[in-house]
C-alpha cells in the first residue's frame, strides 16, 4: 500500500469514473485502475463497484475510503503549513465565485488573512458567464465557473476542474418524493419549481423544456435561504447541481434531498477555476487555489 493507491481512491470516489479520475490526476486510465486492483487485492476485499450512477464504494470499501480520506488529508494540510512557511504574502487578489462556493471561500480567506495579514482579497458574488467575462477583460485574477463539457474553448483561459457532475432535483424532507432515490421528468411537470437565478440553471431549464416541456416556476431567487424556505416547507421543489451536496453536505444531511432525473440526456458539467491564460500567475494565486482544493476536496465528512 503506498500514498499513489489512497489518493487514486480518493479521486475515484469523487468523481466516480476511472477516466475522470486518470484525466484528474495526469495519468492514464489503465494504470489508476490497475493501482486500484492491486490494493483490492492486497486488502483482500472489494472497494468499488459499478452502477448506473457511476463506479461507487461497496459497503466494505465505505470505511476504507474514509480512511484514507484522513490520510490524504493529512499530508497535504503538512506540505500546506510548509509552503505557508515560507511564504509571507501581501498584495491583492479579486475573486469571482458562485453563491454556492461562498461557504467555502469565506473558510479560506478567514485562514488565508490569519496566516498573512497583509494580503487584501476581494471577492465578487456573480454568476459564471459573468465571471469568465471579468477574467477575459483582465478584472480579476480567478473565477469560479460551472462549465458544460466542451464549451470553453478559448486559447486565452485556462480552466482547472475540481468537480465534474450533472443536475438533480432537490427535495424537502416531507415531500412525497423524498424518500425515493429517483423522479421522471412527467413528474416534474406536475410540480411547482422554485430555482436559482444562475447561468447553468438557466441552460437546464431550456434543455428540458426542449426534451420535455416548460417547468411550473413559482419563482427564482438569489439566495439560498429563500429557496431552502420553500423546499422545506413543501412549497416546491428545485433543481440544483449534485455540487451542492459536496459545498452543502450537512443542510443536505438534515434537511434536503437529492433525486436522480430518469431518462433525461443531460452533459457534464464542471466546476473549476478559471483565469487568463497570458496573465502572470502570482504566488498569491498558486496558493489560494492550492489552500481552496484542500478546503474543498477534504474540508468535509462523509
Amino acid at each position: 500500500m503506498n500514498l499513489e493507491q489512497l489518493i487514486h481512491i480518493v479521486e475515484l470516489t469523487k468523481v466516480k469514473t476511472l477516466s475522470q479520475a486518470a484525466t484528474n490526476l495526469y495519468i492514464s486510465q489503465p494504470a489508476i485502475s490497475q493501482s486500484i486492483a492491486n490494493l483490492e487485492k492486497e486488502l483482500g476485499i472489494k472497494l468499488f463497484h459499478r452502477t448506473k450512477s457511476g463506479t461507487i464504494p461497496t459497503d466494505e470499501g465505505v470505511a476504507i475510503i474514509k480512511k484514507a480520506h484522513d490520510v490524504v488529508k493529512l499530508i497535504e494540510e503538512i506540505r500546506l503549513e510548509a509552503a505557508s512557511a515560507k511564504l509571507t504574502l501581501s498584495g491583492s487578489l479579486q475573486l469571482a465565485t458562485m453563491p454556492a462556493q461562498m461557504i467555502t471561500m469565506v473558510k479560506v480567506i478567514a485562514q488565508l488573512k490569519k496566516e498573512h495579514p497583509n494580503l487584501h482579497i476581494q471577492v465578487y458574488e456573480q454568476g459564471s458567464l459573468d465571471s469568465l467575462r471579468a477574467v477575459k477583460e483582465g478584472k480579476i485574477d480567478l473565477g469560479m465557473l460551472a462549465i458544460r463539457e466542451g464549451v470553453l474553448h478559448d486559447d486565452s483561459i485556462v480552466f482547472e476542474s475540481l468537480w465534474q457532475g450533472k443536475m438533480m432535483v432537490f427535495v424537502g424532507k416531507q415531500s412525497p418524493y423524498a424518500k425515493r432515490s429517483s423522479i421522471k421528468p412527467e413528474e416534474m411537470l406536475q410540480q411547482e419549481f422554485v430555482l436559482y437565478n444562475d447561468d447553468y440553471v438557466h441552460q437546464f431549464t431550456d434543455d428540458f423544456s426542449k426534451q420535455y416541456g416548460d417547468l411550473n416556476i413559482l419563482f427564482q431567487s438569489d439566495y439560498d435561504t429563500a429557496i431552502h424556505s420553500a423546499l422545506a416547507e413543501g412549497l416546491a421543489i428545485s433543481v440544483g447541481h449534485d455540487f451542492s451536496l459536496k459545498t452543502n453536505a450537512m443542510q443536505f444531511n438534515e434537511q434536503l434531498v437529492m433525486l436522480e432525473i430518469e431518462d433525461y440526456v443531460q452533459p457534464n458539467v464542471h466546476f473549476g477555476w478559471a483565469r487568463l491564460k497570458n496573465r502572470a500567475q502570482s504566488p498569491i494565486c498558486d496558493y489560494f487555489v492550492s489552500r481552496f482544493k484542500n478546503e474543498f476536496l477534504f474540508g468535509w465528512k462523509s
